[in-house]
């Protein structure tokens, strides 16, 4: 098989009441990613390096979509346009242009996010290897509602029709294998069967009717059963977005498990698809890491602690805090109860304290930000120490202003740091001071506001 042959087409035109939303259904998200980007990565990750999106007008010209190919899942990915809901037959048909290079198709659905790459790989395998014009993915057991059924030759059980469940009298109800909706097929003969398929008296054109007429016509077609009915299950409303939602969490913690990450309590662990995590690293109970989380070897995560977008690094321990769009480096500790808003950056073994925040700042090696303390748009230095109930004061009504905190600097606990302000290595500030000015490097100030005092034995300030 070459893969470069392959495309595949992935059928997300569909309007999906059932939801009730304003966001269309492969919009939708699962453990962090939508339906169709799931299902994207999930041809990739198969070895389907091109893949065509047949989309609705609506769907196509969505803002979401069109940001999220170009950000995420864009390299080889192309929108393809149904103008009319005329049917899953007419929906592959429009995908025809895009895809007029390619030997063979994989038609996905975007609303059956839990197929695996594995099973994809397999029906690529079987489609090739049987010399198949038409695979299908098949399901045996108990029936979803509304999968049509496979019908088999009862001499060689080769597949020979598909019945859709509205149209199956009692005894093809009875049959407990199901088309599950995933097809691999080879292109001159799925452009060829569909052109030629007669619409319903809805003038809809169906992908199941080409099954028949390739039997008809001796062309050979091959089925694979899944071997886990969870992954056919597919998505029209939220109940069942739940329950797919449980389902991929709990893939998730199995592999980070199976990849050496203790969970202390997986029923309370949720993590999302894009996240990676190091060996030997602890979760504790009700943490969350969402969306592109990064987190390293040997650190401690939890309990109850909110990690978005944010990279921790190794050996470092997050405790029941909230993190967004941050780095933490190694061996650095952050709460209880701490806040990192985006473009926090946490220096190796600094540490955060007890219901700190920080936002947009950049904090050096071994320092310290005390308990109750804020610090926005501001750089510290490596070894300073930033007293407790410390805030950089840095809005001015119309402004954000930057401060500077030089290394081994001391901010005593209370201090207010009105910016712009520059406050130089080894200087060090009074329990309780408002700094408006900036301080020289090993300077010692106090007061409201403060002013430059003598230089004596005693420390002007206590720190965490």
């Amino acid at each position: 098989m070459t893969s470069s042959l392959w495309v595949g087409v992935i059928l997300a035109a569909g309007i999906g009441t059932r939801m009730r939303s304003s966001i269309p259904k492969p919009l939708h998200r699962l453990c962090g990613r939508t339906l169709i980007e799931q299902t994207v990565r999930t041809l990739h990750e198969a070895g389907i390096t091109r893949v065509v999106i047949v989309a609705s007008p609506l769907l196509a010209s969505d803002p979401q979509l069109l940001e999220m190919i170009d950000r995420d899942i864009g390299e080889g990915v192309t929108v393809a346009i149904q103008t009319e809901p005329r049917g899953t037959g007419h929906a592959l048909l429009s995908a025809s242009d895009a895809a007029s290079d390619a030997t063979h198709i994989l038609v996905a659905n975007a609303d059956m996010p839990l197929i695996t790459a594995d099973t994809v790989r397999t029906m690529l395998a079987t489609h090739t290897d049987l010399d198949a014009s038409i695979t299908l993915l098949t399901g045996r057991g108990e029936v979803p509602a509304g999968f049509g059924r496979v019908i088999r030759d009862s001499i060689d059980g080769h597949v020979i029709e598909i019945v859709e469940e509205a149209d199956a009298d009692e005894d093809a109800l009875a049959i407990d294998e199901f088309n599950a909706g995933y097809y691999c097929m080879d292109t001159h003969v799925a452009w060829g069967l569909l052109a030629s398929v007669e619409p319903s008296a809805k003038g809809e054109i169906y992908i199941t009717d080409i099954v028949s007429a390739a039997v008809n016509s001796g062309a050979p077609v091959e089925a694979v059963p899944v071997s886990d009915l969870s992954e056919v299950a597919g998505i029209n409303d939220r109940t069942e977005l739940a329950a797919a939602e449980a389902v991929m969490r709990a893939r998730i913690l199995k592999h980070w498990m199976v990849e050496g990450v203790t969970m202390i309590d997986p029923d309370t662990t949720y993590i999302d698809s894009g996240v990676t995590i190091g060996q030997d690293t602890t979760i504790k109970p009700g943490s969350h890491l969402i969306g592109e989380t990064q987190i390293g070897i040997d650190v401690v995560i939890g309990p109850d602690t909110v990690l978005q977008d944010t990279r921790v690094d190794d050996g470092a321990e997050v405790v029941s805090s909230h993190a967004e769009s941050a780095v933490i480096g190694e061996r650095a500790t952050v709460g209880p109860f701490s806040h990192l808003r985006p473009g926090s950056v946490v220096g190796p073994d600094a540490h955060i304290g007890n219901y700190a925040e920080i936002k947009d700042s950049v904090i050096g090696p071994g320092a310290k930000i005390g308990h109750f303390s804020y610090v926005g748009d501001a750089t510290v230095g490596a070894g300073a120490n930033i007293g407790a109930g410390t805030v950089t004061c840095n809005y001015d009504g119309d402004v954000k202003h930057q401060t500077f905190i030089g290394e081994n600097a001391f901010i005593g606990s209370g201090s207010m740091l009105v910016a712009p302000l520059s406050i130089g290595p080894g200087a060090s500030t009074g329990a309780g001071s408002v700094v408006t000015h900036d301080v020289p490097p090993g300077a010692r100030v106090a007061g409201v506001p403060a002013r430059s005092i003598p230089d004596a034995g005693s420390s002007p300030g206590d720190g965490d």
